[in-house]
């Protein structure tokens, strides 16, 4: 390949495993089907397929996890792409895509009646209506984002700022036009992409995929949703209106959340169904009767008082379905666009007609609730609100395996890859099967210093144990990364100097802060895991084997459910912490460079033997040590 071969004279290192992706991502091209491929740290899987899509010209959606990676896949994707206009003089065209909610709605925007200086700023200066790229509080994002429900397709195509559209407009053009997307695995269960059969599909990061798809699918509704999305759009007709919606939510599940616990696994959502139907339902849908009755008053009030309306309203009021046949034919008009008076109606009816959807998707969860479903899982969680100044819960409902959920069938080939690539889990999880591949590493691991200390995570003097480590790596590396499988245990740190939390910045500012010295160490939970990457010389401390927690809630029904068919939950939960685990000895050596110290504070990695084994797969020796001196 010619663009390899240049870059291998610009500097590129040669790498065996590499060019064994470089030949399996040829293979897809050629044959179709699906590849899963396990590609170790060093292997530089980025550039193995990035490489051979841009110099064949083929079309291709890659999916990476978060935002965050999205952007690192995009600094890359800049390199090649200005190589290869240079080298092969073709023009690579991409497009970075989101979800619907992470883009701001003009038309929603501007109906608000006061303006908010950061938006104001941001659409002057070129933005592309990323809220990613300005600070705005989450229920004001939510408020002002693209929404199916409000943004109707027939509503689209009249809206006054549809060619100015962030999302319909600007985005979904670059996409039709576009060589590659660059998507999240969020979006992979919804399927809106242009011509899938003409383009090779990358799942990078893959090995949570299963997790991500099913959040992507929980359904529910919290106290913000029917606070603000429907009462408030309820006393947009009558101001008067009261619901009591924060005591339902108090009353049957204040009590369940424990100290730092924001999210509990339910049995099912039986026992407060009847409640919810007393307190919430009943209540909503008696007053939303009455702004029923006062819509279809003023839309035949107007319609009684004019000769004509505008072509614009008599077809949006056929598509609408708010009027009788009979009453529609009645309608008389002869002029094209919409009256000021016209617009007001229409902003009216506009809000009747999103409440109408936000209560149909009420009543449907209302439907799941009394449902108990073996293959459903079930859960409350809470936020703070500043908007609400008190806690905003939220009821959901989520498939415990998103098999069946996702449907890969359609595009020209699909290729799965991650560091720790696990078919087992793959197939067992989402139903994916393919042809696996797992290629050689080539980082010298033998250079790490693994130590394990002979301490047990339930017993009392692990805490000290783990305190007595990080101290041990602070005094050999300026840079220490804290993997932590438990919230609570952050508060054993908050007193150290130089360390700041996973939280308090985004994640991508913390790393750059670590890797330019202004803090000496980050702690955190999954993310620091799986998806960071902090060069040179670092310690690694691993408070404990990443089994996760059976109360979270995905873990506590996938265990439920596994136990109900009669197999072994603890092959799941072994399989889910080996993953972790070798996502976590990956943070420490992301190059030939990199060196350092993994201190891992649980004896039962010699119980566990697999855990054990990937260990000395890799080539490194493990020191045992009883206690720090």
């Amino acid at each position: 390949m010619l663009l390899y071969q240049f870059l291998l004279k610009r500097g590129l290192e040669s790498r065996k495993s590499q060019e064994e992706f470089f030949k399996l991502m040829l293979s897809a091209m050629e044959e179709g089907g699906v590849k899963i491929i396990q590609a170790p740290t060093g292997t530089g899987k980025t550039y193995g397929y990035l490489i051979p899509i841009v110099e064949k010209g083929q079309k291709a959606i890659i999916s990476t996890g978060t935002k965050l990676l999205q952007e690192q896949l995009r600094r890359d994707l800049e390199v090649i792409k200005s190589y290869a206009g240079y080298i092969l003089g073709n023009h690579v065209s991409y497009v970075v895509l989101k979800g619907k909610s992470n883009y701001l709605c003009l038309d929603r925007y501007y109906a608000e009646a006061q303006k908010v200086p950061e938006l104001e700023m941001a659409i002057n200066s070129g933005w592309d209506g990323d809220f990613e790229f300005v600070n705005l509080d989450a229920d004001l994002r939510e408020k002002l984002c693209v929404d199916d429900d409000y943004c109707t397709p027939y509503y689209r195509n009249m809206c006054k700022y549809r060619y100015e559209c962030y999302y319909w407009s600007k985005l979904k053009n670059l996409e039709k036009s576009a060589q590659i997307l660059i998507i999240n695995h969020a979006l992979l269960s919804l399927r809106e992409f242009e011509n899938p059969e003409e383009r090779l599909l990358v799942i990078d990061e893959a090995h949570e995929l299963d997790k991500y798809i099913t959040s992507s699918l929980k359904t529910g509704f919290s106290t913000y949703t029917l606070q603000i999305d429907i009462l408030g759009r309820i006393r947009e007709f009558l101001p008067s209106a009261h619901v009591d919606i924060e005591s339902f939510f108090t009353d049957n599940f204040e009590h369940l959340f424990k100290e730092g616990k924001e999210e509990v696994a339910l049995e099912n959502l039986c026992p407060y169904a009847e409640d919810f139907e007393k307190r919430i339902m009943t209540p909503l849908f008696s007053l939303y009767q009455r702004v029923k009755e006062e819509v279809m008053h003023s839309i035949h009030s107007f319609l009684k008082e004019r000769l004509f309306v505008s072509l614009k309203l008599k077809d949006y009021l056929l598509n609408s379905g708010v009027l009788a046949w009979e009453d529609y034919l009645k309608i008389n008009s002869n002029y094209e666009e919409l009256s000021q008076e016209e617009e007001k109606l229409l902003k009216k009816l506009k809000t009747y007609q999103l409440l109408t959807k936000r209560l149909t998707r009420l009543k449907e969860f209302f439907q799941l609730m009394k449902e108990e479903k073996p293959e459903m899982g079930y859960m409350v969680s809470r936020s703070w609100s500043r908007k609400l100044q008190t806690y905003n819960y939220r009821l959901e409902c989520f498939p415990v395996f998103p098999s069946g959920f996702i449907d890969f069938s359609g595009y020209k080939a699909v290729v799965i890859t991650s560091a720790t690539a696990n078919p087992i889990d793959l197939e067992k999880t989402l139903g994916i099967v393919g042809d696996y591949y797992e290629l050689e590493h080539t980082l010298p691991y033998h250079q790490i210093d693994f130590v394990v200390y002979l301490v047990d995570p339930r017993e009392e003097d692990w805490k000290d144990c783990l305190m007595r480590a990080y101290k041990y790596l602070r005094t050999l590396y300026d840079k220490v990364l804290i993997l932590l499988t438990n919230r609570e245990h952050m508060k054993l740190f908050e007193k150290e100097e130089g360390l700041a939390f996973q939280g308090e910045d985004s994640l991508s500012k913390l790393v750059e802060h670590l890797r330019e010295g202004r803090i000496k160490a980050l702690a955190g939970l999954d993310s620091l895991w799986f998806g960071i990457d902090v060069k040179g010389e670092k310690g690694l401390l691993m408070a404990k084997l990443p089994f996760e927690s059976p109360e979270d809630p995905i873990t506590f029904h996938r265990i439920r459910f596994l136990k109900s068919v009669g197999e072994d939950p603890f092959e799941y939960q072994k399989r889910k912490a080996l993953i972790k685990f070798q996502q976590g000895i990956g943070r420490l050596i992301r190059s030939k460079e990199d060196r350092g110290t993994i201190v891992l504070c649980d004896k039962r990695i010699f119980k566990f033997k697999e855990f054990l084994r990937v260990v000395e797969k890799l080539g490194i020796k493990v020191r045992v040590v009883k206690m720090l001196k």
